[in-house]
């Protein structure tokens, strides 16, 4: 298995997983330009119609992009940065997982553009974004904030192009973690796995059985949220694979590497096979594949499911008075092949600042705030990210939700696996191989043709950015 450092163990953060894991608004602020987009970006169109200024600019309003589930955290330093800042208020604009992995470089450079926006740094965006250059360079903020001390230094480099950094890395999360209704477990007669590991598929097929039995519905997956199908298989990779074959995936794609295991080769292929057989024996909730995250996780909050696959932060939204679950819950790790898996950690969360931001000294005013360890310690208790800075170790906050502290103790003493799509660029992984494994799932490819895809896309990926 593939491990990566994590905080606690001589207080790094996971440097392994480094970049190769929206709404409209009611205040919409001046236009800035015209930007003739199609539904698939342009990346011709996109670097001949966009401009590049970089002024202050002047709107009253700060405009942030953020998922749901990091809405405290975000509204949070947003409080901070409004105090002060006088005049200036923040509107959180809202988007999803498959948005910012998929359609936000449109978002970004149009005429009514965030003025901080979420841009993994493994997904197609970020690439289309820095390749026509129109990301504002960080190097004032990360000096103000002291990144380059503050943060540990292989994860600080790795999201820096050429020595200079675009983005802001806000949190390290472990995903590939399984919830599971422990209330559910004891109706069904189920016992739960010794150490959170489920050391054999057999032993899950059991666990599936007896819940059916019992009338409730297995593991709840977002079957077509863009990248649930494809964190099983991330799971898979690090657990089944030698190093060497691993290496070669997470790094062959690189300028003058060459490729020694094709995506043709059961290195590869027989880890799809694992997430194949979990669906042929039943594993899966009925209808997962027509699923977003959001349904699988009702389908889980409601007792209807008796397991949900998700990641560290969702232990903040289950122990939520209001809105969480009303039953027990803890958590496991599915099977690889032949032993366990562990929780896969990425480190590609990132801010950046778009060159059609009317606000950009306002946002990297933001930025300082959010990177700080006063707002960092605050996500790790309030919505479940682990800290982007080694100045804060969330082994030494007491206030982490319960199983949050549980995953983060079995990492320190475990290690962490490496994301194949947390570390890879999103054509090349997370965004092609899920639609592909949809499509596997559904009897619409074979394996066979899924490699054979999945070698292609490396092919021409590989030719395009060498």
């Amino acid at each position: 298995m593939k491990r990566t450092p994590i905080f606690g163990r001589a207080g790094s953060a996971a440097s392994a997983t480094h970049a190769a894991a929206g709404f409209s608004r009611s205040a919409a602020k001046p236009r800035r330009r015209s930007v003739a987009l199609a539904a698939v970006l342009s990346l011709s169109l996109l670097a001949a119609a966009c401009s590049s200024g970089d002024s202050g600019g002047g709107s009253s309003t700060l405009t942030v992009q953020v998922q749901a589930e990091q809405l405290k955290s975000f509204q949070y330093a947003a409080d901070i940065f409004e105090k002060k800042n006088p005049g200036v208020k923040v509107k959180l604009q809202t988007i999803t997982g498959e948005q910012k992995n998929t359609t936000n470089a449109q978002v970004l450079v149009s005429g009514d553009a965030p003025d901080i926006g979420i841009v993994p740094t493994n997904a197609s965006p970020y690439l289309e974004l820095m390749k026509n250059k129109e990301l504002v360079p960080l190097n004032d903020v990360w000096k103000s904030a002291d990144l380059d001390n503050r943060m540990d230094k292989a994860t600080a480099e790795s999201i820096k192009s050429d020595g200079t950094p675009y983005v802001v890395l806000f949190d390290t999360v472990y995903y590939n973690v399984v919830f599971y209704n422990k209330e559910a477990f004891k109706k069904a007669g189920v016992t739960a796995p010794a150490n959170h590991q489920l050391t054999s598929p057999e032993q899950l097929y059991d666990i599936a059985g007896k819940l059916d039995d019992a009338g409730y519905k297995g593991l709840a997956v977002g079957g077509s949220s863009g990248f649930q199908l494809g964190w099983m298989l991330d799971a898979q990779l690090a657990a089944n694979d030698d190093k060497a074959a691993f290496d070669d995936f997470t790094n062959a794609w690189k300028s003058g590497k060459e490729q020694k295991v094709p995506y043709t080769d059961p290195e590869f292929v027989d880890s799809v096979a694992q997430v194949q057989t979990f669906a042929k024996k039943g594993v899966f909730v009925p209808g997962y594949l027509g699923q977003k995250i959001d349904q699988a996780q009702a389908a889980f909050t409601s007792g209807k499911a008796a397991m949900m696959l998700g990641g560290i932060w969702m232990p903040a939204i289950f122990d939520d008075a209001k809105t969480g679950v009303k039953f027990d819950y803890d958590w496991l790790l599915l099977p690889g092949k032949a032993g366990p898996t562990l929780p896969t950690v990425y480190a590609g969360d990132t801010l950046a600042i778009p060159k059609a931001s009317d606000n950009k000294a306002m946002a990297k005013k933001f930025l300082e705030i959010y990177v700080s360890d006063d707002v960092q310690r605050y996500a790790a208790v309030n919505v479940g990210s682990m800290p982007a800075v080694k100045s804060v170790d969330p082994t030494k906050i007491d206030k982490l939700p319960k199983v949050t502290q549980d995953v983060v103790s079995f990492v320190n003493d475990n290690g962490a696996g490496v994301g194949w799509t947390s570390v890879s660029p999103g054509a090349l992984s997370q965004t092609f191989i899920d639609p592909q494994m949809q499509k596997l799932l559904a009897g619409q490819t074979s394996l066979k043709k899924l490699g054979e895809a999945q070698q292609k896309q490396f092919e021409s990926f590989k030719k395009d950015n060498s």
